[in-house]
C-alpha cells in the first residue's frame, strides 16, 4: 500500500488526538510533514487574556495556549493565525466560492481563516502540495478542509475519515483484549500515544474523567476506555457508539502530550490544572504552566502505526472463495471482437420521465480534432439545451442539475484535455457522478469526445451528493469534477430515490495506485475485481442504497477477457446470495446511524455510519415475499481502456426503496422498486441480423412510451441511425448473466407516473 510518490504536508492541528495521531499516518504512508498550522481564539482586548474555549463549530480551541509547545515537541516549524469570523455558512457541505466576491469581508465564515495563513505557510515552504486533518465522521469539517485544499492546489488527507467503520488492523483483529468501538484508541495505544481529556460535555462522563490518558496501553488503559464505552452505551442506549466513544459528537476533546519518537522529540508537561464548569453538565480544565521536557526515546517505527485492513471481512471471504473456484478452467476458444463496423450514429437522443432527462450521444466533431476542442463545444451545446428545457419547466435549469455523466473517449490519452474542458461545465459542490471508458476505433472516426447526460428534474434541495476529496482509507477520493455518488427522489413527495455511482476502480485508497498484488494475472486480477467492487458497497452503503437496479463490470484484457467475465458474474452472484438463515424481517439495528457531528449541532442532513464487520447490502427484507430470484442485473462489457490503466471498472445504480421485486426469463432480467421505476435488462445472443431484429422489436414494444427515463445499448455492432432510441456504448465483447457471450446488452429504465 506503499504510495508511489510522497506528499509535503501541511498538518492542521488543533492539539486533538485525531489531529496529532493523523500526522502518523502520513509518515506511515510514505509523506514528509513539514509544517504544522493552528487557529487559535483572538486575544480579548479588554484583558489581553486569550479565551480558554470558544465552542467553535470548526475548530478545537480548547487547551489552545499550549499549541506552541507542539514546533519543539515534534520539531517541526509552527504557524498560527487568530479565528475571525463566526459559522456563517452552517450548511452541511461548504459551498464558498472563492470568485464571488459579493460577501462582505465582515461576515465571512470562521473556515476562511485558514486561507491567509496556509498562504503563509506556502510562502515560506513552496514544497508544500498536501493538508492533512483528523476529520473522522465530520462532513462539516471535511468539505471545509476540501474546499480550501482545492483553492490553494493542495492535496487534502483524512487517513480517519469513517475509521470506526473500516475492517480493524490485522494486530488489533488478533488481539482478544481489544475493546472494538474504542478500535481508534487501541491504535493509538499501540504506538504509545498520550492523549488526556481536558472537556466532558456529555451526560455520559462526568469530570471524573478529566485528566485521564484515553489512550494508555496495559491494563489502566484498557480499563478507562471500557469504563468510557459503558457510560457512552447507557448515555446513548443501543444505538452505535463508536463516534461517541470517540468524541465524535462532542462528548469530551483531549489533549496529546506524548507519542512515539520517531515524530516525538519531547513529552509535554502540564504542572497546574483548574477544574473549570459550564451550563449544561460541561467541564473542562484550564492548563497552567506547560513545558516540553526530554523523553525516553521508544523502538516504535512507522511501520508499527496500524492502518485499516484494506477488504471488508465480506469481501477477503468473497476473494477467498473466487479464488478458490477456478474460473479459468475449461475456456471456451474466443477471439474479441474488432471494431470492424465503427459506430456511425452522431445524432443526439432525448428522453424525458417525470422526475430525469437525458441527452445521449453529444458530439462536437465540427469543432475540431482534438479532445479538448470537441469538448468545450460540447459543453456549449449542454449549456443551450439545458438553458431551453429550463424554460420548459418551472425553474431554470442549468449544468448543476446534471446528476450522472457517461463520457466515451476515442483513448484514454484524450483523458486530461477532455476533463480540462468538462470541469468548465460543473461550479458548484457535488458534481454529478460519472463513468468515463475509451471505445477506440469502434466510436465515429472524427470523434474524440462522446457524452451522455442525465437531468434531475426535481427541487436541488431534496437531492444528496457524496463528494469525498480527502485521501483516505475508505474509498478512493474524487479528485476530479465528479462526486462517488448522487441520489435524486423518484417524485417530490415520495421516498424512493435513485443513487448514481461513479465508476469505480480497484484503487488503493491510500496511495490512490492501482492494487497490484497476487503472484499470477488471475491472483492480481481477482483482488482487484474485489477491491473496485467493495468500493461500489461501500459508497452504497454511505448512501442507504437498500438495492441494486443493476449494474455494469467494464472491462478490458486479451485473451483471458472470458475468465474475466466469470470472475466478474461469479462476485455479483455470491454477494448477491441471500445469507443462510436470514430472516425476511431484517433487524437494522446494526445498519447506518447518524453522523455525531450532525447529532451535535442538528439541522444538517443525516451522515451515516456503515457497519464494518457485515454488510447492509443489498437489503434483503425489501424483497417481495416469496421472491427467489436475488441477484440484480448484471451485464461485463469489455472496452479498449479504462482510467489509470485498469482492467475492470464497477459501475451500479442503486435505490432506496420500500420494496423491491425482481422478475427474470431466459433471456432478461427485471428489477422494480416500489411499482414505481424499472431496470430492465435484455441480453441479445447470436449475430448481427439477430441484434438487428431484436432491436426493431425493441422500438416496437417500448419506443413509444412516455416514462423512458434511460435506454442504453452495449452492442458489438454497428447499428444504424433508426434502430436505437438512446444512449450507445461500442464495445469488443459482452457478457451476460453465467457469463454467457452476447452481441449485445440493452438496459430499459422506465418510471411510472404518479396518478
Amino acid at each position: 500500500m506503499s504510495s508511489t510518490s510522497g506528499l509535503n504536508v501541511i498538518a492542521l492541528i488543533s492539539g486533538g488526538k485525531d489531529s496529532l495521531y493523523s500526522i502518523l499516518h502520513c509518515i506511515r504512508n510514505g509523506h514528509k510533514v513539514i509544517a504544522l498550522a493552528n487557529l487559535h481564539p483572538e486575544t480579548k482586548p479588554e484583558d489581553g487574556n486569550e479565551e480558554e474555549d470558544i465552542d467553535s463549530f470548526m475548530y478545537q480551541t480548547i487547551g489552545h495556549s499550549v499549541i506552541p509547545l507542539y514546533e519543539s515537541a515534534l520539531e517541526i516549524p509552527l504557524y498560527r493565525a487568530a479565528i475571525t469570523g463566526g459559522a456563517v455558512d452552517t450548511s452541511r457541505i461548504y459551498q464558498h466560492d472563492s470568485k464571488d466576491q459579493s460577501t462582505p469581508q465582515t461576515d465571512l465564515d470562521e473556515t476562511e481563516s485558514l486561507v491567509p495563513l496556509l498562504q503563509r505557510i506556502k510562502n515560506a515552504h513552496p514544497e508544500a502540495n498536501a493538508i492533512s486533518a483528523g476529520a473522522i465522521l465530520s462532513t462539516y469539517q471535511r468539505t471545509r478542509i476540501e474546499n480550501i485544499a482545492a483553492r490553494l492546489n493542495l492535496v487534502p488527507l483524512a487517513w480517519l475519515w469513517m475509521y470506526p467503520s473500516l475492517p480493524a488492523p490485522v494486530a488489533r483483529d488478533l488481539d482478544p483484549l481489544a475493546i472494538s468501538e474504542a478500535g481508534l484508541l487501541e491504535d493509538m495505544a499501540a504506538v504509545g500515544c498520550d492523549a488526556r481529556i481536558i472537556k466532558v460535555a456529555s451526560g455520559g462522563l462526568d469530570d471524573g474523567f478529566l485528566w485521564e490518558n484515553l489512550s494508555g496501553s496495559g491494563n489502566p488503559g484498557r480499563g478507562l476506555r471500557r469504563r468510557v464505552t459503558k457510560n457512552m452505551r447507557r448515555f446513548v442506549g443501543n444505538e452505535d457508539i463508536r463516534g461517541a466513544v470517540l468524541g465524535e459528537g462532542g462528548e469530551y476533546e483531549t489533549l496529546a502530550l506524548d507519542g512515539p519518537g520517531f515524530l516525538w522529540k519531547k513529552r509535554i508537561e502540564i504542572e497546574k490544572r483548574d477544574v473549570g464548569v459550564a451550563e449544561g453538565g460541561v467541564a473542562f480544565l484550564r492548563l497552567k504552566d506547560a513545558t516540553c521536557v526530554e523523553k525516553v526515546q521508544d523502538e516504535y517505527t512507522p511501520d508499527d502505526v496500524r492502518r485499516p485492513a484494506l477488504l471488508n471481512p465480506v469481501f477477503r471471504d468473497l476473494l477467498q472463495d473466487v479464488a478458490a473456484a477456478e474460473l479459468d478452467e475449461d475456456v471456451l476458444e474466443f477471439k474479441s471482437a474488432g471494431p470492424a463496423h465503427a459506430w456511425t450514429i452522431c445524432q443526439p437522443k432525448f428522453c424525458l420521465s417525470e422526475s430525469t432527462w437525458t441527452m445521449a450521444n453529444v458530439v462536437a466533431p465540427e469543432a475540431g480534432p482534438g479532445a479538448a476542442e470537441q469538448m468545450n463545444a460540447i459543453v456549449q451545446k449542454v449549456r443551450g439545451v439545458l438553458g431551453v428545457l429550463g424554460s420548459t419547466f418551472d425553474g431554470k435549469r442549468g449544468p448543476e442539475d446534471i446528476v450522472f455523466t457517461t463520457v466515451l473517449l476515442h483513448s484514454m490519452a484524450d483523458f486530461i484535455p477532455m476533463n480540462n474542458a468538462y470541469v468548465s461545465l460543473f461550479k458548484k459542490p457535488n458534481p454529478p457522478a460519472r463513468v468515463t471508458v475509451a471505445c477506440g476505433d469502434a466510436l465515429p472516426s472524427n470523434v474524440r469526445v462522446m457524452v451522455s447526460f442525465t437531468v434531475d428534474l426535481g427541487a436541488r434541495k431534496q437531492r444528496q451528493g457524496l463528494h469525498v476529496q480527502s485521501r483516505s482509507y475508505w474509498a478512493p477520493a474524487n479528485i476530479g469534477p465528479y462526486s462517488q455518488a448522487m441520489s435524486v427522489p423518484l417524485q417530490n413527495e415520495e421516498q424512493s430515490e435513485l443513487v448514481y455511482i461513479a465508476g469505480q476502480i480497484p484503487l488503493e485508497p491510500a496511495s490512490m495506485d492501482i492494487a497490484t498484488e497476487g503472484d499470477s494475472w488471475i491472483e492480481g486480477y481477482c483482488l482487484r475485481a474485489v477491491l473496485s467492487l467493495q468500493h461500489l458497497w461501500r459508497i452504497g452503503e454511505a448512501m442507504e442504497v437498500d438495492w441494486w437496479l443493476g449494474a455494469v463490470a467494464f472491462l478490458t484484457g486479451g485473451k483471458e477477457i472470458q475468465t474475466q467475465a466469470r470472475v466478474a458474474w461469479h462476485l455479483w452472484k455470491k454477494i448477491h446470495a441471500r445469507p443462510e438463515g436470514a430472516d425476511e424481517d431484517e433487524d437494522d439495528d446494526g445498519g447506518p446511524q447518524l453522523d455525531a457531528w450532525d447529532i451535535k449541532y442538528g439541522g444538517r442532513a443525516a451522515e451515516v455510519i456503515p457497519e464494518a464487520v457485515s454488510v447492509n447490502l443489498p437489503k434483503f427484507s425489501v424483497l417481495e415475499e416469496g421472491d427467489d430470484c436475488t441477484i440484480a442485473p448484471f451485464l461485463a462489457v469489455q472496452v479498449d481502456e479504462l482510467p489509470r490503466g485498469s482492467d475492470i471498472e464497477w459501475q451500479g445504480l442503486g435505490s432506496r426503496c420500500e420494496q423491491a421485486k425482481l422478475e427474470i426469463d431466459q433471456y432478461s432480467v427485471a428489477t422494480m422498486i416500489d411499482g414505481e421505476y424499472s431496470y430492465l435488462c435484455l441480453e441479445i445472443e447470436n449475430d448481427q441480423q439477430a441484434l438487428k431484429d431484436k432491436l426493431r422489436f425493441i422500438l416496437d414494444t417500448h419506443g413509444k412510451s412516455e416514462n423512458i427515463s434511460q435506454a442504453v445499448l452495449y452492442t458489438t455492432q454497428s447499428v444504424s441511425e433508426g434502430l436505437w432510441l438512446g444512449q450507445v456504448v461500442p464495445c469488443r465483447t459482452i457478457w451476460g448473466r453465467e457469463a454467457r457471450p452476447l452481441v449485445a446488452g440493452v438496459i430499459i429504465q422506465k418510471q411510472y407516473k404518479s396518478l
